[in-house]
């Protein structure tokens, strides 16, 4: 069976954290936003919102491989 693949629209309040979750479970997110600042934050395995241990998940989906955003094209 090939391994699912999820694309999150909207890396905010909402898409962020969700994407943040199924990453921590071995499944490739590919988050899309139209903000290219936030973006570049989460490619860096940071975040621009707060939230208790967030950044910490998505530091690890990051550099884990199994979290990439982008705003232009994937």
């Amino acid at each position: 069976m090939e391994q699912p693949e999820v694309v999150m629209i909207g890396l905010g309040y909402i898409g962020l954290p969700t994407a943040a979750l199924i990453a921590s479970n071995s499944v490739q997110v590919h988050g899309v936003d139209i903000n290219p600042n936030v973006v570049e934050t989460i490619n860096r395995g940071e975040i621009h919102i707060v939230e208790p241990s967030l950044d910490i998940a998505v530091a690890s989906a990051v550099k884990n491989g199994l979290f990439k955003s982008c705003y232009n094209t994937c």
